[in-house]
């Protein structure tokens, strides 16, 4: 039997998820860039899968890339408008753009959906304690920000957002060795 001329070979292609684990990986070795690059494909593979949208903004975050971060958190919210975590993140992209009072109200809802979202709590604390130190805020969102960054670490001790969150608090407050520790404990996570 011969197949029929100019029909196309069928090929193996990537699952999104391969695309994922990679992206992770890279994220692990500190190489942002190309695990965003990564977490692209695995968008062009499945573009309806919200998570995947939520953890490339996480990376662009830390990237710096907080416009492209912004951008993938609010496909997610279309995707999923309950999705606490996109929520929290489009909060955490927003607050590093100087927009603290819209990045409260992002992640206060992120809270209202998943109270028990650890990381969350730690971009809460973040968020306060820019608000503060931009003056839109008082100094009881130092102390707010100090609570709920404990609360991040009783939820999710394994996260460098939690650590950094505490380390950032007392940095904030002139606590600097205590900051130096938990900036150590969010290096030594990754």
């Amino acid at each position: 039997t011969i197949p029929p001329p100019f029909v196309p070979s069928p090929t193996p292609t990537r699952s999104p998820e391969s695309f994922v684990t990679e992206a992770e990986a890279l994220f692990a070795d500190g190489k942002l860039l190309q695990a965003i690059d990564f977490y692209k494909q695995a968008v062009r593979a499945n573009p309806n899968d919200d998570v995947v949208y939520v953890a490339m903004a996480r990376v662009q975050v830390f990237a710096g890339l907080y416009d492209d971060a912004l951008d993938s958190a609010e496909k997610a919210l279309l995707l999923n408008p309950n999705n606490s975590q996109a929520h929290a993140v489009r909060a955490w992209a927003l607050d590093f753009q100087g927009d603290t009072l819209r990045a409260q109200a992002a992640i206060q809802h992120a809270l209202e959906l998943d109270p028990n979202n650890g990381i969350a709590h730690a971009y809460y604390a973040e968020i306060l304690v820019d608000s503060y130190l931009s003056g839109t805020g008082t100094y009881d969102d130092v102390t707010k920000a100090a609570e709920e960054s404990r609360v991040a670490l009783a939820l999710a001790p394994d996260t460098v957002e939690a650590h950094r969150a505490r380390g950032y608090i007392f940095e904030a407050t002139a606590n600097y060795e205590e900051a130096i520790a938990e900036f150590k404990a969010a290096i030594e996570i990754n």
